[in-house]
């Protein structure tokens, strides 16, 4: 089949130029149109098929919810404009139109309300902060649905996260690896299902490698930086013993440790180790650098978007779908070897 570059070398003219005479697009000449057009005859040019179903017609929408916004928030910005970039992508290819809102502290139910009545085709929502019942708020929407950040097993859903357990053990792994025998958990203390399922991640993995959990080191802080900070800051007043490392449940708590850690004169990763989760751009450049998880954000919107895809065209099965999709162990220095 000819190729675009070889018509536009035979028509003496830019690809650029090949390309919008052949989608019909305006811009060009009639003579230089119609010499194209004649070369591509002569040629057997065929227009090759878009693998994705393009409709400029639909319209899918992205919400990002904050409940309470310990999880949602500035902090996390970053984090979530990789999940938006990787919908976007996905809405590019298939050439949809693409909106975003931001619900901050309205309540669930409110917030699923205005969905029913709305003009567009489906909708892609943030459920960082959702428990399992705010899922049952939008059972009844007649849109397809799709949920990020989030899954629950029970729930009639489709939803797509990052794999918590295969990250968690890859983290323990890791720090097993570099000799570690005691290792702490900095949990939070406001419940999401990625973290309920990062602790059961940490209790397995400790337990796969003959590891005994220490409750005494298990601390619960709040997400947000400033109050995980003061949390920590409590616990290391009150304990004279500390494990050889922390595995904490997200970036936030990590630069939060290390800053408490630093407070009481405890080096990292002298003295202790510590991991986070999320890979948050500011991890690179911690002091020391923060060996961490990176979340596959991207590839979790543009599946998202995928998905939502299939089921607006119905291109699928109507049985709801768990995908997860593994993360990477981002290796840097605030892990010491200690074997």
């Amino acid at each position: 089949m000819s190729r675009i570059i070889d018509i536009a070398r035979l028509a003496k003219v830019s690809p650029s130029t090949v390309s919008l005479v052949l989608n019909n697009k305006a811009g060009v000449s009639e003579e230089v149109r119609k010499r194209i057009i004649d070369i591509s005859l002569e040629m057997g040019y065929k227009k090759e098929k878009s693998p994705f179903p393009a409709n400029e017609n639909i319209t899918v929408k992205m919400l990002k919810i904050a409940k309470h916004g310990h999880i949602v928030n500035e902090q996390h910005n970053a984090f979530i404009t990789e999940y938006l970039e990787g919908i976007e992508t996905g809405a590019r290819k298939r050439k949809y139109k693409l909106e975003v809102s931001f619900f901050n502290k309205i309540p669930v139910e409110n917030v699923a309300k205005t969905l029913q009545d709305s003009a567009v085709d489906g909708f892609i929502i943030l459920g960082s902060e959702f428990s399992a019942y705010d899922i049952n708020h939008f059972k009844d929407i007649s849109k397809p649905l799709v949920f990020i950040d989030t899954w629950f097993p029970l729930a009639l859903a489709d939803c797509v996260d990052i794999d918590n357990d295969d990250a968690v053990f890859k983290s323990i792994q890791y720090l097993y690896d570099c000799g570690h025998r005691s290792i702490g958990l900095i949990k939070s203390s406001y419940d999401t299902r990625n973290f309920r399922m990062r602790e059961i991640g940490f209790r397995e993995s400790m337990e796969y490698f003959s590891l005994p959990v220490q409750e005494n080191f298990i601390v619960s802080v709040d997400p947000l930086m400033d109050r995980a900070f003061a949390d920590l800051n409590k616990f290391f007043e009150k304990t004279d013993k500390i494990p050889t490392a922390f595995f904490c449940m997200s970036d936030i708590m990590a630069y939060s440790c290390m800053r408490a850690l630093r407070n009481h004169n405890i080096h990292v990763p002298g003295d202790v180790s510590v991991t986070g989760f999320d890979n948050l751009p500011s991890s690179s450049v911690t002091d020391p650098p923060l060996t961490t998880v990176r979340v596959s954000t991207h590839q979790i919107g543009e599946r998202a978007l995928e998905r939502l895809s299939d089921k607006i065209n119905g291109l699928t099965h109507v049985n709801p779908e768990k995908i997860l999709i593994s993360g990477e162990l981002m290796i840097r220095d605030s892990v010491r070897k200690i074997l």
